[in-house]
């Protein structure tokens, strides 16, 4: 009986621990938790009501996600992308994500063509968050590849630049360009187009890293 009760509790205290990581993980994506901001033990077992343990065992898993890294002073804090780091990161969104809007554009059924064109569609150059539409538009576009191994290499991309994205989409002008850009790759999945819609992606890419690496500067000037 003793036996069976410690391996329930294992299995509990792990499903913990898991909670708490995904509540973590959400807080950094969401932009609760902002990029270079100090993790204390402390204060996220007052936030999650956990036990330390748990905290300390989450933020080891964020560690090994690299959404949380040590802090220069001391302790941890939600990472900060680095200049080379944003340049590898690109270098394969340049190369993936054209591939993807081709296969998207091969393989999407009508239905995932439809909800694609009205997400861009819902991009707002006047309000300066459009993270919802965004997310929901990669979304669409990762599933309707049909490549489940293209879809995690690529939305694990997008979540190392997830602070990156945020902000330099909050960048005077920025997001009416990505509406533009949006709009070209659109018509070209209305035309059924793969070279085009590769193409729209491949312009993309490379006027998002442009930006990507002014908000990595802004986010490192503003670090602890």
């Amino acid at each position: 009986m003793t036996g069976a009760g410690l391996d329930l509790r294992v299995k509990q205290d792990k499903l913990v621990r898991d909670k708490v990581v995904d509540a973590l993980r959400q807080a950094i994506l969401d932009g609760a938790l902002k990029p270079g901001r100090r993790l204390t033990e402390r204060e996220l077992t007052e936030l999650t009501g956990v036990s330390r343990t748990s905290v300390r065992e989450a933020l080891r898993h964020l560690q090994s996600e690299r959404l949380v890294e040590a802090s220069p002073s001391r302790g941890l804090r939600v990472a900060i992308p680095t200049v080379d780091e944003v340049g590898h990161i690109y270098e394969l969104r340049a190369e993936l994500e054209p591939l993807a809007a081709k296969l998207f554009v091969e393989r999407a059924t009508q239905g995932e063509v439809d909800t694609l064109i009205e997400i861009a569609g819902q991009l707002d150059p006047a309000e300066s968050n459009n993270k919802d539409v965004l997310d929901r538009f990669d979304q669409v576009l990762l599933a309707g590849c049909r490549n489940p191994i293209l879809e995690q290499v690529l939305g694990g991309l997008y979540t190392r630049i997830h602070a990156l994205r945020r902000i330099s989409a909050a960048t005077p002008g920025r997001i009416a360009v990505t509406k533009e850009e949006y709009d070209d790759f659109a018509a070209a999945v209305l035309r059924r187009s793969p070279e085009d819609a590769a193409e729209a992606a491949r312009r993309h890419v490379k006027a998002a890293r442009a930006s990507a690496l002014i908000a990595v500067n802004l986010l490192e000037q503003g670090s602890d």
